[in-house]
């Protein structure tokens, strides 16, 4: 998160000045700023893969290696020609997909990665381990990633972005309400990061996205009724617990609004989700969307300098005020000040 964080963030003010002409787009500095940026999120195959080796439990230089399988020239080339559909390994055929900037296809594969690696361990006589377990492991590993799971990510990916699409097509409305109405409650079960991947997906096959600016006015939201709950409060301890709580929020951190002050009173969290629904349909409705992974924080705003700039800055306001004003005028002080 904090490469991605803070390359997204770079991509943003870069999209800002030169929305304002403040740089040429084919200025040499440009070209500098956009490979500082871009890099990340072009070799997402390898930091996805250290992570998912931690969370897996296995070797995270095999899984580094793994994800060179899938980054390697010979074949990010072939799909870049289109010459070429597929290559063949020992009669099975291995599609050829272009994996940079990828999500699911590395996770899928380090997870098949920690049982190979498992497996191959266990057999192995003691003496052996040190050279070829690893051999072995790489042996399988790779040719199955190209194989199954490669192929299988790239196609759920796909899947996923195609059917948040697909929302948009059949109804904005619709993509706001169900996008902005589940993320609150999501974000509580720890689901939310499964919405990233398809915000990364469409990054890649489109070039933009415009789930994560709806993640923006969750998060919006969630301050907004977090302040309703600070002015509720008269405890001084609590308030600054409150007051906290909702500034992390602007800032794109919603866990402590959340499960420190949200969780406790269900009118404010009911309260959130109907001004994340009502923020996200407005940038449903008006096509908002942000060329490049940034936190969903009030300091975002540069990212979307140019034609969406006041959609922005209204969506903001919209999802404050109504996470604020419902929260505010339904939540009665005594439900605040007896817990």
């Amino acid at each position: 998160m904090p490469a991605i964080a803070g390359a997204g963030m770079i991509k943003g003010i870069l999209a800002g000045l030169i929305a304002l002409e403040v740089l040429s787009a084919d200025s040499e500095a440009v070209i500098i700023l956009d490979l500082v940026a871009s890099s990340v999120f072009y070799f997402l195959p390898f930091f996805l893969a250290a992570s998912a080796a931690k969370i897996f439990k296995t070797n995270q230089y095999l899984a580094l290696a793994v994800a060179g399988g899938f980054m390697y020239p010979s074949l990010l080339d072939a799909a870049k020609l289109g010459e070429v559909s597929q290559f063949s390994f020992i009669g099975l055929p291995i599609p050829v997909i272009n994996y940079s900037a990828t999500v699911i296809p590395i996770i899928l594969s380090i997870w098949a990665l920690s049982y190979i690696n498992k497996y191959v361990d266990k057999f192995m006589p003691n003496v052996l381990r040190t050279v070829f377990t690893p051999t072995l492991t790489l042996f399988i590993a790779i040719p199955f990633a190209l194989i199954a799971t490669g192929p299988l990510g790239a196609y759920v990916g796909s899947l996923l972005a195609s059917f948040i699409e697909m929302l948009f097509n059949l109804s904005p409305i619709l993509a706001g309400v169900v996008v902005g109405g589940i993320r609150p409650i999501a974000i509580v079960f720890g689901m939310h990061h499964a919405m990233t991947p398809i915000a990364l997906q469409n990054f890649a096959d489109n070039g933009f996205d415009m789930m994560m600016p709806m993640f923006l006015m969750t998060n919006m939201a969630i301050a907004g009724a977090t302040f309703a709950v600070f002015f509720k409060s008269k405890s001084k301890k609590e308030k600054s617990v409150i007051l906290s709580a909702g500034v992390s929020a602007l800032l794109g951190i919603t866990e402590p609004a959340l499960f420190g002050v949200l969780i406790k009173y269900k009118k404010a969290f009911i309260a959130c989700t109907i001004a994340s629904m009502a923020g996200a349909t407005f940038f449903a409705l008006f096509g908002v969307r942000i060329y490049g992974y940034i936190l969903s924080s009030i300091v975002s705003l540069v990212a979307y300098v140019g034609p969406y700039f006041w959609f922005a800055i209204i969506g903001i306001v919209l999802s404050l005020g109504i996470g604020f004003a419902i929260t505010y005028f339904t939540l009665k002080s005594k439900e605040v000040n007896s817990i």
